[in-house]
Parts: C-alpha cells; sequence; structure tokens
C-alpha cells in the first residue's frame, strides 16, 4: 500500500480499477460458487427425501407385518441410483430390520437420531449426504429409512465451474486492463491539479485560492466551478449550519421535553385503566358469587325440598324435580368457575403458584389441551401488581392457544433469579400471521396489546416469536421484585 500510495495518479487509477474489477469478479464467481453448491445440496436433500419418503410408504405393511424380504425387495428399487452408497430400514426400536448394499452386502450402520418434533434429519459428512426419516402410519412411528448418498456430482461439478471462473477471470482481467490504460489519461491530468489545489486549501483552510479552470475537458471543467463555488459558499453555510444546529438543538429538546411528558400520562392512564379493569373483574366476580350464586343455590335447595315432597306420590315430577336441580348445580359451577377466572381468590389468599396451578388445571379440564406447568420452587409470594399481571398474561395466553393456535399441548415456565422474573409460554399450534398494516414480526390484537402494556408498566417487556405451522412462545420479562411478605 505504501508503494502505491507514492505512484503517479494514472497508475492508481489503473492500480485502482484492476482491484475493484478483480475483487468484484472473485466475489461474483464466489458468490455464484456458493449459491451453486448450496442450491445442489438443497436439491440433493430433497431428492434423497422425497426417495426416503417413497421407500418408507412402500415399507410400512413389509414393518407391520415383518416381511423382512418385501422390505429388501422396495429398497433395491435404488440400484438405479448410482450414487446410493448405503440404504436400511429400521425398526421403530432403532434395530435393522432390511438393508441395501450397492454392489455386496455390508452391516448395517449406526441409526443417528432425530430431533423431537421433527420427521427427518440429515446430515453432510466425509464427501457423502446422510439422510433419516420416520416412517408414520396413522400418525405413529414404526420404523426409519436411513440413506446415504455419495457427493461426487457436486464435486465434479465444482471442478469444472472452478475451470469455467479460472478462464473467464483472466479474460476479464486483460480486457479491463487495457480499457483502464486508455481512458485513465482523459482523466489523470485535471485531476492531479484539482487534487492539488484541495490539499493546499485543506491543508492552509484558506478559501480564497481558486483551481485553475479547463477548457478542452466539459465534465472536468464543471467539476472544478462546482469545487470554486464551494470554496466561496462554505464559510456562510458554516455560519449558517451553526445557526441551525443551535436552533434544533433546542427544538429537539423541547420536543423530547413534551414527548416525555405525554409518554408519562399515558402511562399513569394505562396503568389506571388495567386496575380499574382489575377492580371491575374483582366487583363483577363478587356480585357473580354473593348475588347470583346465593340465589341459584337458595333455588337449588328449594327444588331438593319440592322433590322430597313430590317424589313419595309422583315420580314423573320427582324426576323433573331432579332434573331441575341437576341444571341448577351445573349452571351454579360454571358462575363459580366464571367468578373465580374474573377473579381468583387463591391469587390473593396463596399466592401465584396455587392460582396458576388451579387456573392450569381447570383449563385442561375444559379445553383438553395439555398444559404442562414448571415454577421455580424459590417464587415466593410477590407484590399484588406484579402477580396480577402475570396471572392475566397466562390467561390471555392460554385462551388464545384454545382459540386460535390449534395446538393440543402448551408449556409455562416461571422462572426467576437475582435480576428477573421469566415467564415463557410455549405451544406446537399453527403461529400468527403478521398484521400486513404493521412492521415485519408486530402482532395488533387487542389482547396482545394489553400483555405488552401489562409488562411495560412494571417495567418489562414482552416478546412473541412466531411462524406459521410452528408454533408460537410468548416470553415476558419483569424485574425480579423483593418478595412480598406472605399473609
Amino acid at each position: 500500500m505504501s508503494g502505491l500510495r507514492n505512484n503517479s495518479i494514472a497508475r492508481k487509477l489503473i492500480t485502482m480499477n484492476m482491484l475493484v474489477t478483480a475483487a468484484a469478479l472473485v466475489l461474483a464467481g464466489a458468490s455464484f460458487f456458493v449459491y451453486d453448491t448450496l442450491t445442489f445440496r438443497d436439491s440433493s436433500v430433497r431428492y434423497l427425501s422425497i426417495q426416503a419418503q417413497i421407500i418408507g410408504s412402500n415399507s410400512i405393511s413389509a414393518l407391520m407385518f415383518n416381511d423382512k424380504s418385501s422390505a429388501e425387495l422396495t429398497l433395491s428399487a435404488l440400484h438405479v441410483s448410482t450414487h446410493i452408497q448405503y440404504a436400511a430400514i429400521y425398526r421403530a426400536d432403532g434395530t435393522p430390520f432390511a438393508g441395501y448394499w450397492p454392489g455386496k452386502h455390508g452391516e448395517f450402520l449406526a441409526l443417528p437420531a432425530i430431533p423431537p418434533g421433527q420427521d427427518q434429519s440429515h446430515h453432510f459428512e466425509g464427501g457423502e449426504l446422510a439422510l433419516a426419516q420416520k416412517i408414520l402410519f396413522q400418525g405413529n412411528r414404526v420404523g426409519t429409512v436411513y440413506i446415504r448418498s455419495d457427493l461426487q456430482t457436486l464435486t465434479d461439478r465444482l471442478h469444472r465451474y472452478g475451470e469455467i471462473v479460472a478462464v473467464v477471470l483472466l479474460i476479464s482481467f486483460l480486457a479491463a486492463l487495457v480499457v483502464a490504460w486508455v481512458f485513465q489519461r482523459a482523466i489523470s491530468q485535471p485531476l492531479v491539479h484539482l487534487a492539488e489545489t484541495a490539499r493546499t486549501v485543506s491543508r492552509d483552510r484558506n478559501y480564497t485560492i481558486r483551481a485553475a479552470t479547463v477548457a478542452d475537458n466539459e465534465e472536468v471543467a464543471t467539476l472544478i466551478a462546482a469545487f470554486n463555488q464551494m470554496l466561496e459558499q462554505i464559510q456562510q453555510r458554516d455560519t449558517d449550519l451553526q445557526r441551525s444546529r443551535d436552533t434544533l438543538e433546542n427544538r429537539v429538546q423541547e420536543r423530547t421535553a413534551e414527548l416525555s411528558r405525554a409518554e408519562d400520562n399515558l402511562r399513569a392512564l394505562s396503568r389506571r385503566l388495567l386496575q380499574m379493569q382489575d377492580e371491575e373483574r374483582a366487583r363483577i366476580a363478587r356480585e357473580l358469587h354473593d348475588g347470583s350464586g346465593q340465589v341459584l343455590a337458595a333455588l337449588s335447595m328449594n327444588l331438593s325440598l319440592l322433590q322430597a315432597k313430590v317424589s313419595a306420590w309422583d315420580s314423573d315430577t320427582a324426576k323433573i324435580a331432579n332434573d331441575s336441580i341437576q341444571l341448577v348445580e351445573s349452571i351454579l359451577r360454571e358462575l363459580r368457575t366464571m367468578s373465580y377466572l374474573l377473579h381468583p381468590p387463591l391469587l390473593e389468599d396463596t399466592g401465584l403458584e396455587s392460582a396458576l396451578r388451579w387456573f392450569v388445571d381447570g383449563f385442561t379440564q375444559r379445553s383438553q389441551i395439555a398444559v404442562s406447568l414448571e415454577i421455580s420452587p424459590d417464587l415466593g409470594r410477590l407484590p399484588k401488581e406484579v402477580e396480577i399481571a402475570i396471572f392475566r398474561i397466562v390467561q390471555e395466553c392460554l385462551t388464545n392457544i384454545h382459540r386460535h393456535s390449534g395446538s393440543t399441548e402448551a408449556t409455562i415456565q416461571l422462572t426467576r433469579d437475582a435480576e428477573n422474573l421469566c415467564l415463557e409460554v410455549r405451544d406446537q399450534g399453527k403461529g400468527i400471521a403478521s398484521d400486513s398494516r404493521f412492521p415485519a414480526g408486530s402482532f395488533a390484537g387487542v389482547g396482545i396489546q394489553g400483555m405488552r402494556e401489562r409488562a411495560r408498566q412494571l417495567g418489562g417487556r414482552l416478546q412473541i416469536q412466531s411462524a406459521v405451522g410452528r408454533g408460537t412462545v410468548v416470553t415476558a420479562v419483569l424485574p425480579s421484585p423483593a418478595p412480598a411478605a406472605e399473609s
């Protein structure tokens, strides 16, 4: 680099053009090289996956009836694929069932593990592609297909590609050298003078100096005229820029203060709305439990008395009374469940952990969705507003899973360390589609916005990771508060 710095501008232009051309060509060739390699690998995986699926579909009956010869016959169809080095069918417990070795019999290879929740795994090693595919029958795994294929086609293809790229690079480099040599002379001389003037101005900060104009080169003459005009205006622009900067800083400070006040007011309003919502839920829960619940309990008692009086002389009326009692008791149970969901008494009496376990058990019974609840053993009692927020977030998440996800299972993890309180709710459903009116990855549902606001009010954050068909993970991270004293 130091040697290039001491050369003339003409040589620098040529060298720069050659370096840029060479770099562009090398990057382009490398990009196509990488793209071709990745594309070939992807296509190889898809091709091998299709073969594994076909073999698996044709081997179900052989596995079910323990027909090894039929499975070997199915595998023998792979002889048309010259790149297949090994193929085998394994039982559900991983023991070998049938195998295929091109040319001669060999030994069964160890079956690689397939990650949980996936039907297939593959990896590249030693110039080969290895793929394992589950064989499923009515949703159950009855076996596994394991195939290994060499990548000789890719190696040959890359060798040919490298030879072509080398020839193209050499020809392009020579052509770029000729073009750069021819055209640099028309640019270098005027630019040398302009560079000297710019160096003098920069060194001495003397804006009265002007670059000499060039009459026989219109483009460079325009550049020099613009440079001279820039020198004339630079001092005035510096003054104007400083004045504008001072004014802008003052306006930014004022606007920042206004936004801060507006944000404080909005937070206070949101906090009050959430508090009023929780208070209203508690009031409605009390009215349902103490008002309508007591009336229904009294009605059940009256119907029991009526049943006792009519059972001796009118069996039909007694049956009607008994059915009415069952209906009243069912309504009373639903009313109590609704009251507890609106405001769980366990949340105040015994704390968040008991309330969550009660809610999860009831949710599992009502929705038939298996929910796994894991709570850190040292969680302890938390401040009231924190326990309410976590309970409401879990409640909203499970409600969304039941209504929208289609998942048959969910996992809740609540952990705590010295700094943070972390809640994670995960399902295996169909995921959430982003709203096209909002930035990618954002979700604009009212319930989700409510969860975000509850986390924000406590100084935390809520994050949602979701992909269509891959489930959803809702994570709320709150500052770890000091344990609340147990009442």
